[in-house]
């Protein structure tokens, strides 16, 4: 738990719940989850809130922004109580918001669920690939000479139906296609792919 954790700390940025009291804290949950149940932005709600509570509607925007990207992290980590505490004493939150974040995640937890499943975009992924070498034995301009290329077929497939792809190239390219993906495979274990997880997956 501690690494996924550790990517959910580096993903939101919640420092300008700081900079705000609890009343102002707990109207801004109010936001933030009423743009969950509403599906976008509210902006005449916006300007009302921050009149209210005597802030500006960019330092509004700032909190709301960063409880949406916390409360979503939190979501897809299916974080207990107890984790959820440590990830806000790992944020140095001022004392008592904590308990008020919590309240307000568990009371929505499934409106957030359901904006993330209504909204949310499958990437295609891979699911078999199928190849076929060719000879070119000779042609009118090239004599005795052996050319060959291979016939690529990947299909993938993002949730919803199958998609098949054909290419053909020589073994240069397909050696070059070879290291990319290997390459991508080795910067699937960066940091910076991790905390693009937490919003893609």
């Amino acid at each position: 738990h501690r690494t996924r954790m550790s990517v959910l700390i580096e993903s939101v940025d919640l420092e300008a719940l700081t900079k705000i009291d609890g009343k102002q804290l707990k109207k801004c949950c109010e936001l933030c989850i009423h743009n969950f149940k509403a599906s976008g932005t509210d902006k005449k709600l916006f300007s009302r809130t921050a009149k209210e509570l005597g802030m500006s509607t960019a330092d509004v925007g700032a909190v709301v922004e960063g409880l949406s990207g916390f409360f979503l992290a939190c979501c897809k980590k299916q974080l207990s109580q107890s984790n959820f505490n440590i990830i806000a004493k790992t944020l140095k939150l001022p004392d008592g918001y904590p308990t008020i974040l919590y309240e307000f995640y568990v009371a929505n937890v499934e409106n957030i669920r359901g904006m993330l499943s209504k909204n949310s975009k499958r990437l295609p992924h891979y699911k078999s690939l199928n190849w076929r070498l060719e000879l070119e034995m000779s042609s009118r301009s090239l004599h005795h000479e052996i050319r060959p290329s291979f016939l690529l077929e990947i299909e993938t497939d993002d949730g919803v139906k199958e998609k098949s792809e054909l290419m053909q190239c020589d073994f240069a390219v397909l050696k070059q296609f070879g290291s990319q993906l290997e390459t991508a495979l080795k910067d699937l274990n960066s940091s910076h792919c991790r905390r693009m997880s937490t919003y893609i997956n």
